[in-house]
Formats: structure tokens, C-alpha cells, sequence
């Protein structure tokens, strides 16, 4: 458990890594990510005053969708508790969406059959979203 654990935290980095990355390529130098862990958000771009989420999903390739937490070990949290005004998602592109988008998309599937349990020991909750959707 442990080595998954530090295996996921060592992608999500890497994906952190790539998308201040870009930011800093498209002119908002001095934006940066936020040392250890922030509900809030993952990279915070000064110029603009707002925070960015990055995600991946390693599991896309095989079910075509994108995993979009809200809950996890009892309380709120991913999309329900990030003040980020964007979601970075890399899968085989990285898809750039507004996070009050992202949340609208998946309302539409709370308490339906892509209202899932998942994650380590299958202590979160979130919406299993189509890849199309993110477009």
C-alpha cells in the first residue's frame, strides 16, 4: 500500500513538474507549486491570482473515462473542496477545463451508475466522467 502510495505521489509530481512547466511557457513566470499537500490546489499562478489542479488518470487508456473525486475517508474533498479556477487533466493530451465546468459535468451524475467508490481500499467517492465530456 505504502509503495503505491509513493508511486502515485511520484507521478502526480511529475505531471505537477510538467504543467508549471507549460504555465511558465505561455508567460506566468512566476508561478509555482505548492510544496506538500494543499486541498486547495496544486500550482498557484501569482499574474492571475489563481490556483490550478493537476490530475491524471492512469486507468483512461482501458475505460475511456476520467476519475473526478469529491469524497475520500468521510469528508469532502478533490473537486468538492479545490479553489482552483482551472483543472489541468493529462491523459494522452492534456485537457485545460475551468473547474466550475468540470463540477457541472459531473453533477448530472451524482447517485447514478457513474457515482463510484474508488481509490485506495475504496475510501472515496467521485464520478467516473467520459473522456469526451472534458472537451
Amino acid at each position: 500500500m505504502r509503495t503505491k502510495f509513493l508511486q502515485d505521489l511520484k507521478t502526480g509530481q511529475y505531471y505537477e513538474k510538467l504543467a508549471l512547466k507549460y504555465i511558465h511557457s505561455v508567460g506566468y513566470k512566476k508561478a509555482y507549486i505548492k510544496d506538500g499537500y494543499h486541498k486547495e490546489y496544486d500550482i498557484y499562478v501569482p499574474e492571475l491570482k489563481i490556483g490550478v489542479e493537476v490530475k491524471s488518470d492512469e486507468q483512461y487508456k482501458k475505460t475511456g473515462n476520467f476519475y473526478v473525486e469529491y469524497y475520500c475517508n468521510g469528508k469532502p474533498s478533490g473537486i468538492t473542496t479545490t479553489t482552483a479556477k482551472y483543472y489541468f487533466v493529462y491523459l494522452d493530451f492534456l485537457y485545460v477545463i475551468e473547474t466550475h465546468a468540470l463540477k457541472e459535468k459531473c453533477r448530472k451524475y451524482i447517485n447514478t451508475n457513474r457515482d463510484k467508490k474508488g481509490g485506495d481500499n475504496n475510501a472515496s467517492k467521485g464520478i467516473i466522467l467520459p473522456i469526451k465530456e472534458l472537451i
